[in-house]
């Protein structure tokens, strides 16, 4: 009897010994899996993120043009004190409040008639989705109140935009003047 019992203790051991080592080689299977699926997925990813860097490097070389039936031109400095809005075409939507998030059609310029940004790029227009909450005072306020559909210029002093003077970010200083078109109002 004592020797069956050694000899079940023993099988147990050995059946214990090969769980541990059939678990540790699926365990290490596993990993090895998951580390391929990995590589592929930084891979992937990797490919993504410089796709996308060279759309936005494509997209800053093609020309910022005027959204269609307007135009840019010179102004006078000194004249953009406060923030005046403009309604050019009155929509009929829901009008936007500060927290709204809208999608919009816009070209902006400086006083000396430069666009320095639109969405209007090389002829192809794409408006974008922003939340007023997260734009230029300038933006916010002036956007509010206006309603989906509408056309408007804002005149934007500088302390209302970007600053008066140049910061060497590469954006624009002083006052400003957009074309914007709320296409949507949430």
């Amino acid at each position: 009897m004592a020797k069956v019992k050694k000899n079940a203790t023993r099988v147990a051991i050995l059946i214990a010994v090969a769980g541990m080592i059939f678990s540790s080689l699926g365990l290490t299977l596993v990993l090895l899996f998951q580390s391929d699926n990995t590589d592929t997925t930084q891979s992937d990813q990797a490919k993504l993120q410089q796709q996308i860097q060279e759309q936005q490097q494509k997209e800053a070389t093609m020309p910022k043009e005027p959204l269609p039936g307007y135009e840019a031109s010179s102004f006078d400095p000194a004249s953009v004190t406060e923030l005046k809005v403009e309604t050019l075409k009155q929509g009929d939507g829901p009008a936007a409040v500060k927290e709204s998030t809208v999608t919009a059609n816009y070209f902006g310029w400086t006083s000396d008639g430069k666009i320095f940004d639109s969405t209007n790029k090389g002829g192809k227009i794409t408006p974008i989705p922003f939340p007023l909450s997260q734009v230029i005072k300038g933006w916010t306020d002036g956007l509010t109140g206006v309603k989906q559909g509408s056309v408007v210029k804002l005149s934007i002093p500088g302390d209302q935009a970007y600053g008066n003077t140049d910061s060497g970010d590469g954006r624009p200083f002083g006052p400003l003047v957009f074309i914007v078109e709320l296409t949507e109002v949430k």
